[in-house]
């Protein structure tokens, strides 16, 4: 989903915590070092501080989050630690730590094991807002009443898109649970992208997100499977009304210009990438050489060994042999 990059008010209750907290909610921590540091050949690991320290510093960053968090929520909620996420949701403690194995923890590993050498130095808050056990007022019993009542109440948002959405100035996924784990995985992927390739360009972004929205998590990593997107793609092909592929990837037009087939193409071509086994070294090349507005094509053309020209026949050929019921 779109990132919402519209700065927030800081939540009322941190006013009643104390400066210090209120201070770091509003910037990056500073006395938590990342654990790791990019790996520029695609294999070497370095630190940039001891593992335990790190650790230990985020680990009371998300202890403060969890706390600023509950004076926030009702006694519905439940609220998990696992740095670097602090989980709440308006469930059973069961329930939300079944979400917090399987649609974030799993994941975020797979996708550290996939793409990404850096991870967060620094707290991500996931709100899951379920409908069940929820008496919602009689004017307005729509699907998704809790989770729309507290993006307004915490943060202001309305409206706000029907299954979830990043909020990337606070560090914050808030998700329609149930409407499935495929929007919270989504979500999770804007969240840690950025520690990995800081200010990647939208469709690279929304390319790897939309890919996870229906993925199965595997011990070496993460692989995205056919979805809803393809039904757009393969219309667009039919009637000739694709772009070209270095067009989406080179314009600055990702969220003007056709957004959903924009989303559509750029997930399936991240899907041909994995196909063709090539997507982490994919991501790896363009994240580490790309600068200039022909990165992504040169790095297209690098990983593949041929023109993207070349390349895009041989995806929009695949894209027609894919069935998705």
């Amino acid at each position: 989903m779109l990132p919402m990059k519209k700065s927030w008010l800081i939540w009322a209750a941190v006013g009643l915590i104390g400066g210090g907290v209120l201070a770091w909610m509003r910037a990056p921590a500073a006395d938590a070092p990342p654990v790791t540091t990019r790996q520029t050949d695609g294999t070497a690991t370095t630190t940039s501080a001891p593992v335990e320290e790190a650790g230990t510093a985020l680990a009371e960053q998300c202890r403060q989050m969890a706390a600023v968090l509950e004076t926030q929520l009702d006694p519905t909620f439940s609220v998990l630690v696992e740095p670097p996420f602090v989980m709440a949701g308006n469930m059973r403690k069961t329930d939300l730590t079944a979400h917090r194995e399987q649609s974030v923890v799993r994941p975020a590993a797979a996708m550290w094991r996939t793409y990404f050498t850096r991870r967060p130095d620094e707290p991500i808050t996931v709100l899951l807002l379920t409908d069940r056990g929820v008496r919602p007022p009689a004017d307005d019993r729509d699907p998704g009443y809790a989770y729309r009542a507290w993006a307004r109440k915490l943060f202001g948002d309305q409206p706000v898109s029907g299954c979830g959405y990043y909020k990337p100035d606070r560090r914050t996924m808030v998700v329609n649970i149930d409407t499935g784990g495929g929007t919270l995985v989504h979500e999770l992927t804007h969240a840690l992208i950025p520690y990995d390739f800081p200010h990647a360009p939208d469709w690279i972004n929304e390319a790897l997100a939309s890919l996870h929205e229906q993925c199965r998590v595997e011990e070496d990593g993460i692989v995205g499977l056919p979805n809803w997107r393809l039904r757009d793609l393969q219309k667009a092909l039919a009637t000739g009304t694709l772009r070209p592929l270095a067009d989406l990837v080179t314009k600055d037009d990702f969220r003007e210009n056709q957004p959903g087939l924009n989303y559509a193409q750029a997930r399936y071509f991240a899907m041909y990438l994995q196909h063709r086994g090539k997507l982490r070294d994919f991501y790896c090349y363009y994240r580490d050489h790309g600068t200039g507005e022909r990165a992504a094509v040169a790095a297209i053309e690098h990983v593949f060994g041929e023109s993207i020209d070349d390349v895009e026949r041989s995806f929009l050929a695949w894209v027609n042999t894919l069935q998705f019921e």
